[in-house]
């Protein structure tokens, strides 16, 4: 059975009069309405219900509409500053990885199936060939004057010029699967990741996810995170104060922290974070411990 759209009205109507929500004082929820999108508020709205999973959707009593605009305000300026930690972190790896391989030998061999690992996906496609197709594609598309100009004299592109074509994700896959262990323990060392090189590539990947839930403006508060990062030893010990579940954002945040702060030799764009995310008490909370909705 499909539901039918609501009006701006109607939405208002079943949230206060049949749900009681209290809006008093705030004359501006028909703009919310239509401005964030019924949908993506509704996930803020269940930490407020009362029983969602069981689908009682009513408020509790005395639940205001700022109880859960409040983390919604904060989630957006968090995600921001996280898209700016991803964004510093992905250009660093970008020009790491291009010259630890250029310098063993690797600036242009990214192209050949040899140069990754064998890896079947589930569906028993091996995870290789997909990314060498997908590194074709970006280098194709791309309108990098420098990658036009190879193109165009029909030259090799080498591996520091490709990387600039490559997005996140696939620059992740290249890193993971890639056989010149003598690079990757390179870039790895320079970033602090550990001698491990699984648990590196795990945690470059988690932060991979994590960029890409800020670039859909998804839902932070109250997140269970999918693909969680291991924590390192020295990471532990800085955020040792700290107490977080294990598939938390606030896992995830430390992590993202720590690589920065070790880019940058300073703490600034850790102290940034987190008085963005202690700027509120109960958003916090929500942050270290996720809500398990069914």
């Amino acid at each position: 059975m499909t539901k039918q759209p609501k009006t701006i009205q109607e939405m208002m109507t079943l949230l206060v009069e049949e749900r009681g929500l209290d809006i008093t004082g705030f004359s501006d929820f028909s703009t919310v309405l239509l401005d964030c999108n019924y949908y993506r508020l509704s996930g803020y709205f269940r930490a407020f219900q009362i029983d969602p999973s069981h689908g009682n959707n009513r408020f509790r009593n005395g639940t205001h509409i700022r109880d859960f605009m409040i983390p919604y305000l904060i989630d957006e300026q968090l995600r921001l500053l996280i898209l700016r930690g991803t964004s510093s972190l992905e250009q660093t790896l970008r020009a790491h990885f291009a010259y630890y391989l250029a310098q063993n030998g690797g600036a242009y061999s990214y192209t050949d199936l040899s140069s990754y690992k064998t890896i079947k996906y589930p569906d028993g496609t091996e995870a290789r060939e997909v990314l060498i197709e997908n590194i074709h594609k970006w280098l194709e598309r791309s309108s990098e004057v420098c990658i036009r100009h190879y193109r165009k004299n029909n030259e090799p592109i080498p591996i520091w010029s490709a990387v600039e074509a490559m997005p996140f994700d696939t620059l992740s896959k290249m890193i993971s699967l890639h056989t010149n262990t003598t690079a990757i323990d390179e870039l790895n060392q320079s970033l602090s990741l550990g001698k491990n090189r699984q648990r590196a590539a795990q945690i470059i990947h988690s932060m991979v996810y994590l960029r890409n839930i800020c670039s859909h403006h998804c839902r932070l508060w109250n997140r269970e995170i999918v693909l969680s990062p291991p924590i390192l030893d020295a990471t532990a010990e800085r955020y040792g104060s700290y107490a977080y579940e294990d598939r938390s954002v606030w896992k995830s945040l430390i992590v993202l922290m720590d690589l920065i702060d070790g880019i940058k030799k300073n703490s600034t764009y850790s102290s940034m974070l987190i008085k963005q995310a202690e700027s509120n008490d109960n958003y916090f909370w929500g942050l270290c411990h996720p809500k398990r909705w069914h």
